[in-house]
């Protein structure tokens, strides 16, 4: 099992995500209501993937025109 600090604890209660590191592995902690509401934007992500790859590519193409490492 994971414990908190008192300053951890504090830290979530106030809904910032805390970084917590147990058996090599790392896991971010947040208000269940936070979560919630990340993954419900999630969901609603008006992006496809094939969308994401394309921009990704136009991204690279400006950064190479430009003269800019991606």
């Amino acid at each position: 099992m994971i414990e908190l600090s008192d300053q951890q604890r504090k830290t979530v209660e106030d809904g910032m995500p805390v970084r917590v590191y147990e058996n090599g592995r790392e896991y971010v902690l947040l208000r269940p209501d936070l979560y919630e509401r990340l993954s419900a934007g999630v969901a609603d992500d008006p992006w496809t993937a094939e969308e994401l790859d394309q921009l990704r590519e136009e991204a690279v193409t400006m950064l190479d025109r430009f003269g800019k490492d991606a």
